[in-house]
């Protein structure tokens, strides 16, 4: 039986658990990026290609951002790396609000792109940092807990403030932000571990290059093709669901608005049932059934039989998301686990950017059944590398992460940090 992921996450150290919460109040508040599109086109008037331009130069500057926050968890520290992008994003985005034409918003938001992200490594740094290995994907979970729920209660509070005032949508995203910087400041202590043992120059120049590493390289080609996959039911899938299928827009934002709900309500407690089993070999499992899930899309062009589709490729990532999470922070130096994680994540920014681009057009030209089996066909081979790794790399000699002390039991339950 599954356990209350509440009574689960208060058994984390209560600096995880704040940033959990700092989390869910961001997250409820992420209202620029959902309703950018009609800000730009209703109220500052621009084509929808000056639009794209803008969105794709956005998705670049996050990627960006994603790999230079990398950088600074490991350079600067957790703690000041989140400061720097929640105070400064939080401002940018209140800065936009009042911007009183599009000569002002625009530099703003391409500004805005290059920081906004430079917290995620930081926030994955500090799951990492606090928590045993064991625990690690539990914590990673409650992270997405609080990302999906958040982002859920937020589309509802964002399409009312889109209709009444869009200045409001670029407040409230900033606010919410901005109070998630101050819950940082006030309660998130550093937590960057000390090394051991200092490595020689030759060992810390290929320790701190992630580029370098064939093993995590490998990881992060499994993560890219199934974040291709799983980006389609943003690009491809409204289209299959209100032109092939006939439904209105309404089907498509229940169907997609069922995968977070579920992750919200059951992921934690499923990665805590789940302890004890390898979990590359859990991951390679999710990841096959995100495959099967996305190739039944195009099957049957029913409501019925695409809510069974996300159901299927939800329990995959469910399985797969923070199990491999977990295992690239156990697999990454104590001193680089910034960067590994920074392009682990950048990678799905990337493929969220790339996605569009490849895919629209092959199902213009493949049709349903066809452009959706394509899924399977890509996902079934890096289920099977995943496996592989499983055998080869997930052994407690190979996983460097696993190297570092434990924390000071005093960092723990600190809600006051130092400097």
């Amino acid at each position: 039986m599954l356990e209350n992921p509440l009574r689960l996450l208060a058994r984390l150290p209560a600096p995880v658990r704040l940033l959990v919460t700092g989390t869910l109040i961001n997250k409820v508040g992420t209202f620029i990026v959902p309703f950018l599109t009609i800000v730009l086109l209703r109220e500052f008037r621009l084509s929808e290609t000056e639009a794209a331009e803008l969105l794709f130069a956005y998705g670049a500057g996050s990627i960006v951002s994603i790999l230079a926050g990398g950088f600074l968890t490991d350079r600067l520290g957790r703690r000041r790396t989140l400061m720097i992008s929640l105070f400064g994003s939080g401002a940018l985005a209140v800065a936009m609000g009042f911007a009183p034409a599009a000569r002002v918003f625009v530099p703003l938001l391409v500004l805005l792109g290059f920081v906004a992200d430079l917290y995620r490594p930081a926030a994955s740094a500090i799951i990492s940092d606090l928590l045993p290995s064991d625990q690690r994907a539990t914590g990673f979970a409650a992270l997405r807990m609080a990302v999906n729920l958040g982002f859920a209660l937020g589309m509802a509070m964002g399409g009312l403030l889109a209709d009444w005032n869009w200045r409001w949508l670029f407040f409230g995203d900033g606010l919410t932000t901005l109070l998630y910087g101050v819950v940082v400041y006030v309660y998130i202590p550093e937590t960057r571990p000390e090394e051991l043992e200092a490595p020689t120059a030759d060992r810390r120049a290929v320790q701190d290059n992630p580029l370098k590493d064939g093993i995590y390289l490998q990881m992060v080609f499994v993560a890219f093709v199934f974040s291709l996959i799983f980006f389609s039911h943003i690009s491809v899938m409204p289209l299959t669901v209100t032109v092939s299928a006939g439904y209105p827009a309404l089907v498509y934002g229940l169907l997609v608005g069922t995968n977070g709900l579920l992750i919200a309500l059951f992921e934690v407690s499923m990665v805590e049932r789940l302890k004890g089993f390898r979990r590359l070999r859990v991951a390679a499992l999710g990841y096959a059934l995100v495959a099967a899930g996305f190739a039944a899309v195009g099957l049957v062009m029913h409501w019925g039989w695409f809510l069974l589709a996300v159901l299927l490729w939800t329990a995959g990532e469910i399985l797969a998301s923070p199990q491999q999470m977990a295992f690239i922070a156990d697999w990454a130096p104590p001193a680089a686990r910034g960067r590994y994680l920074s392009v682990y994540q950048a990678t799905w920014s990337l493929a969220f950017a790339i996605n569009p681009v490849l895919f629209l057009p092959l199902h213009a030209r493949l049709g349903e059944r066809r452009f959706w089996g394509l899924m399977l066909l890509l996902g079934a081979p890096a289920a099977f590398l995943l496996l592989r790794l499983d055998r080869t790399a997930d052994r407690p000699e190979r996983l460097r992460g696993l190297s570092v002390r434990r924390p000071d039991p005093e960092l723990l339950t600190a809600i006051a940090p130092e400097g």
